[in-house]
C-alpha cells in the first residue's frame, strides 16, 4: 500500500481502529508508535500483565534482572538507533550509560582474552597487534563489513536504496575461509555471534555486520534497563491518541472477502482468561512469532505452501539463564559483557557447549553485570548469566504451565541450576563462594512468558537459508495483516525497530519514511 492508498479514518465509530498490533515487544511498539504520530487510531494489545515482551524486567526479592535487553549501540549523535528514537520523538526521555569504550565487550577464549574495542579503525587496529600476520585479511574483512553497512539504507540512510549486494548470499564462514584467516583468529571474529545466536558457517555475513556495527557506534546500557525504553514508548503512544492494553491476548482473526475485519480476545484474569472483546480495525500487524500468528487464522486463509513453509522454518537458540547477587566487593565495576567459550571452535560451540547436556562439560556463557554500569544504582552487586539450552531438553515438560512443572522438572531445574552456577564460578573464580543464586530461567520461561516458540531468544533462526531472497517477508497474501518483530528481518533491538519501519513503509510509502528519519 501507499501513502495515498492508507490513511487516518476520521469516520470510524467508537471502539474502532485504524490498525491493531498484536504484542507489545519493541516491534510492535514501533510500529504502534509510528502509526500514532502519523495521525491513524492505534490500539496494541499484550496478553502479558506489562508491555514490553522481552524488553522488560522481572523483579525477585526486590532485584531487577532483564530479561532480553543487556545493551546496544548507536544511541549518540549520527547513530543509526539516535536516528530512529528521535523520529519517534523519545530520545530525549531516555538515559544512556556508556560501556567501556577500550573493551565493552571481552572475549575469553581457553587460554586467551581478547577486548573488543568500539569503532572499527580501533577494532581493526587491535585485531592487527594481536594477528600481526593476518593484516591484510583484518583489513579487507571489516572493510567489507563497513560496506555492507553504508549500502543498507535503512541503516545508514544513504542511497542507493537497500539491496541484497554482492555478500548477499555469503556467510561468515565462507567469508573468513576466503580471506584466509586462521583458526584463532576466526573463533575471535566470532564469539560476539552469541547476539543472534548462530554457528558462522551458517550465519549470512550482512546479518553480523549490521548487528555488530550497531555496538560498533558506541555500546551503551540503558537506564531503567528495558522497562525503561517499554514505558517511554507506550507513554508516546498514548500521548498520540493511541491505547495500549495489557492482560489481552488474541485468540482468532476473522476474515471476510480475503481480509480480516476482527480479532477475538480474552481477558488473562488471575483465575484465568475469560471472554473478552471482539476488536475491529482496518489494519493488523502482529509483532507475534509467525507461527503463532499462523493459529489466530482460519485454516485455508493462506495457501497451503506458504503455511507449511513458515511452520517448517527452524526457531533460534534458547537458553538457560542465572540470575545473581554477589557480595564480592574488591574488583573494580565492570562496565563491560563477557563472552566466554570453552573451545576454539565456535561453529561446535552451538552443538557441544550446551546446558542439558552431560557429555559436554564446558559451557559457553554470556555473562553481564548490570548494577555495576547503572549511574545511581543502590541495590546489590549483580551478575547474570545466559547459556545455550536446546528446546529438546524441556520438551518432554511441553504440556507443563508456569508454577505446574512437577518434581521431575524441578530436578532437572536444580541440576541445570547447579552446572550454570559451576560454569559462571569457572570463568568468574573471583566470585566462588559470594553469589547468591536468585533465579533461574529455561526455555520453558521463555516460551511462557514471552511468547516465544520454543524458548527461541531470536524468534525464528536467521540463517543463511532465510536471508535476503528466502527471507520471511512482513506482508501476507491478506492484503491488511503484516508481520513484525525479530523473526521477519532482523534480531535484536536495533534490528526489530528498523524492521517496524520497513513493516510501516508498506503503509506509508518507503521513501517518505526513510527520508524523514534521515532528516530526524
Amino acid at each position: 500500500m501507499s501513502k495515498e492508498l492508507f490513511k487516518p479514518d476520521p469516520s470510524l465509530p467508537p471502539g474502532h481502529f485504524d490498525v491493531l498490533v498484536i504484542g507489545s515487544g519493541m516491534g510492535g511498539l514501533t510500529a504502534a508508535l509510528l502509526l500514532a504520530k502519523e495521525g491513524f487510531k492505534v490500539c496494541v494489545v499484550e496478553q502479558h500483565y506489562r508491555p514490553g515482551g522481552c524488553l522488560h524486567r522481572f523483579f525477585r526479592k526486590g532485584v531487577p534482572f532483564d530479561t532480553g535487553f543487556h545493551y546496544l549501540g548507536g544511541v549518540d549523535q549520527g547513530g543509526t538507533f539516535n536516528q530512529y528514537l528521535k523520529f519517534l520523538g523519545v530520545r530525549d526521555a531516555l538515559s544512556f550509560h556508556p560501556l567501556d569504550p577500550d573493551g565493552y565487550d571481552v572475549l575469553r577464549l581457553p587460554g586467551y582474552e581478547f577486548r573488543v574495542p568500539a569503532g572499527w579503525a580501533p577494532f581493526a587496529a587491535r585485531l592487527a597487534g594481536e594477528f600481526p600476520g593476518e593484516r591484510g585479511a583484518i583489513e579487507r574483512f571489516t572493510g567489507i563489513c563497513q560496506k555492507i553497512c553504508t549500502e543498507s539504507f535503512a541503516y545508514s540512510f544513504r542511497k542507493p536504496p537497500e539491496t541484497l549486494g554482492e555478500f548477499g548470499e555469503v556467510t561468515l564462514g565462507q567469508l573468513m575461509h576466503t580471506l584466509g584467516m586462521s583458526d584463532r583468529l576466526r573463533a575471535v571474529l566470532s564469539v560476539q555471534g552469541f547476539l543472534y545466536g548462530i554457528p558462522p558457517e551458517q550465519t549470512p555475513i550482512e546479518l553480523h555486520a549490521l548487528v555488530i556495527d550497531s555496538m560498533m557506534q558506541g555500546p551503551v546500557g540503558l537506564d531503567g534497563g528495558g522497562d525503561q525504553l517499554a514505558k517511554v514508548m507506550v507513554e508516546a503512544i498514548k500521548a498520540h491518541g493511541g491505547e495500549v492494553r495489557t492482560r489481552v491476548r488474541v485468540t482468532a482473526l476473522h476474515l471476510e472477502a480475503g481480509q480480516v475485519t476482527s480479532a477475538d480476545t480474552e481477558l488473562m484474569k488471575s483465575a484465568g482468561p475469560v471472554p473478552g472483546e471482539r476488536i475491529i480495525a482496518r489494519q493488523f500487524i502482529s509483532n507475534a512469532h509467525p507461527q503463532l500468528t499462523l493459529d489466530l487464522l482460519p485454516q485455508g486463509a493462506l495457501r497451503p505452501a506458504y503455511t507449511s513453509r513458515v511452520r517448517e522454518m527452524k526457531n533460534s537458540v534458547s537458553c538457560i539463564g542465572g540470575y545473581y547477587s554477589t557480595t564480592h566487593t574488591t574488583e573494580s565495576k565492570r562496565r563491560y559483557n563477557i563472552y566466554a567459550v570453552p573451545s576454539w571452535n565456535v561453529d561446535q560451540m552451538y552443538a557441544d557447549a550446551t546446558f542439558g547436556d552431560d557429555r559436554a562439560p564446558g559451557k559457553a556463557l554470556f555473562l553481564t553485570f548490570p548494577g555495576d554500569r547503572e549511574e545511581g544504582w543502590e541495590g546489590p552487586r549483580l551478575v547474570l548469566s545466559l547459556g545455550l539450552m536446546p528446546y529438546a531438553e524441556v520438551a518432554r515438560f511441553g504440556d507443563t504451565h508456569t508454577g505446574q512443572r512437577g518434581a521431575k522438572y524441578q530436578a532437572f531445574k536444580r541440576r541445570e541450576a547447579d552446572a550454570m552456577r559451576v560454569a559462571v564460578e569457572s570463568y568468574l573464580p573471583e566470585h566462588r563462594g559470594h553469589l547468591t543464586e536468585i533465579d533461574v530461567s529455561t526455555p520453558l520461561t521463555n516460551r511462557d512468558y514471552a511468547g516465544a516458540v520454543e524458548g527461541g531468544i531470536y524468534g525464528l533462526r536467521h540463517g543463511i537459508d532465510r536471508w535476503g531472497r528466502y527471507a520471511l517477508h512482513t506482508k501476507t497474501k491478506i492484503p491488511n495483516l503484516m508481520m513484525t518483530g525479530h523473526s521477519v528481518l532482523m534480531p535484536g533491538i536495533v534490528g526489530v525497530t528498523i524492521g517496524a519501519f520497513v513493516t510501516c513503509s508498506y503503509l506509508l510509502g518507503f521513501e517518505y519514511l526513510f527520508d524523514r528519519v534521515a532528516t530526524a
